[in-house]
Order: C-alpha cells, then structure tokens, then sequence
C-alpha cells in the first residue's frame, strides 16, 4: 500500500513537469496551522512538503515528511490527501519508532469572496483513515475534523485567517477544540512573514502555541518556508522547528 502510494505521488509529479509554465497565482496551505480560504486554481495540482523537529520533556518527534497533494477539482473545491512520516522518540525510556501516519483524505471549499470588512469563507472537511497507514499509528476507527475558515485582507499587504473546528481522535467520542488566529505580512511581492496562534481545548488539558514564520516565493509556483513554535506554558522546554517547500507541478 505504501509503494502504490508512492508510485501514485511520482506519477502525479511526473505529469505536471510536462505542462507548460503559466504564470499563476498560488495559494499554498503551508506554512502554518491557520488555513486560508484560497483554493487551487482548477485541474492544478500541488505537492507540499514540511520537515520539523518538535521536543517536549516527554517525547522528540520528527516529521521527514510532512506531505500534502491537493487538487482543484471545481472553481471553489479543492480535494486533498495528505500523510506524515515519523519518527518518535519517549525520552525517559528511549523507546523508537518510525512508520506513515494514518492516510488522511479532505476537500476545501471556499463558500464566500468576501466583500469589503466581511470575509471570505471556506469549509475544511477531513477524514483520517483507519486503515491506511503504519499499524501501531492507525486510530480505532476513522477520525473526522471539521473546520470554518475565514479571511480578511486588510489592505496589500496585511491579511487577517481565523478558523475554529473540531477534531475527533478516532479512539473518544469527544472531539477537541481547535481555535487560530494568523496575521499576515506581505513584505514584498515574493518574500512574507506572519505570526499566529492555534489552540487545542479538550476536557483532558489544553494547549495555545504560537508559530512565526517566513515565506519566499522564486517564482509563483514554488515557496519555500522556514517556522519556529512556542509553547509560553513551557518555553524553556518546549520547541518545534521547520521548513518545507510547496510546488504547483502543473
């Protein structure tokens, strides 16, 4: 299953290197946590990848790669798959492992421009797979997350995303609470920065992070990034560092 996921992966790539370059505007979904209602432009396809170290006292996890496909299926819907390959360390024990987290499959609809102060509007529904994926990863049964997105452009080159959603684990009827909020910064017309926050509220404990970043767009298909995460509750002991790279392969 892995391998055909692969091939599948390669082939959609290898089909996009022999569409002839446009110069198209693309709205990638990385970096960050708080999406934008932007979707692929239609029949496009993009290949997003993210590599990032996160430690806490607990545990070291690092995810080479973190992979989205996305496709634009209709003028307003994008279809999207996505997995993680990870490797997890407990620190007090030392216990390893590595395998593809669960398969995750998901459709982005943007529902509403927006007009002046009122924002755009998108919905964000994901399924997470119960079979698909390393094992000792794979939730009980599949796992749901639902998502209301919302952007506001400010002027040229300030931009306002909030989201609020829920994410069920696939092991618990109750879902936790996801709440973000990003401001973004056009520095130039290729080079950006924003800061944001995203929160997750469960009755078993919450957690509020905070990521800065930086983006840089050679040419309007490809953007490379770089990101820092903090957790203010445990600063001194909590981190998460990345980079990642997104292209429009057609």
């Amino acid at each position: 299953m892995k391998k055909s996921i692969l091939l599948l992966l390669l082939g959609m790539m290898a089909g996009g290197c022999l569409a002839q370059e446009e110069d198209v505007f693309f709205p990638a979904d990385r970096p960050g946590y708080t999406w934008g209602t932007d979707v692929l432009p239609l029949h496009k396809i993009s290949w997003e990848n993210g590599f990032s170290l996160e430690r806490d006292p607990e545990q070291r996890t690092a995810y080479l790669p973190s992979t989205i496909v996305r496709y634009g299926l209709f003028e307003n819907v994008e279809l999207r798959v996505g997995t993680d390959w990870q490797f997890h360390e407990e620190t007090a024990s030392l216990t390893k492992s590595a395998g593809m987290t669960p398969l995750t499959l998901g459709a982005k609809i943007k529902c509403y421009e927006g007009d002046g102060w009122l924002p755009s509007v998108g919905l964000l529904a994901q399924l997470q797979s119960a079979r698909l994926g390393s094992e000792e990863l794979l939730p009980s049964q599949p796992a749901p997350s639902l998502y209301l997105i919302f952007e506001n452009p400010v002027n040229d080159w300030f931009y306002v995303c909030y989201n609020a959603g829920l994410e069920w684990d696939g092991e618990t009827a109750t879902p936790t609470t996801f709440l973000a909020l990003c401001l973004g910064f056009d520095i130039t017309d290729q080079l950006g920065t924003f800061v944001e926050t995203y929160n997750y509220l469960h009755p078993e404990g919450n957690q509020y992070l905070t990521e800065l970043g930086l983006y840089y767009m050679p040419s309007p298909r490809v953007q490379l990034d770089i990101e820092v995460d903090l957790d203010f509750q445990q600063l001194k002991d909590y981190f998460n560092v990345g980079f990642g790279v997104a292209w429009m392969i057609n």
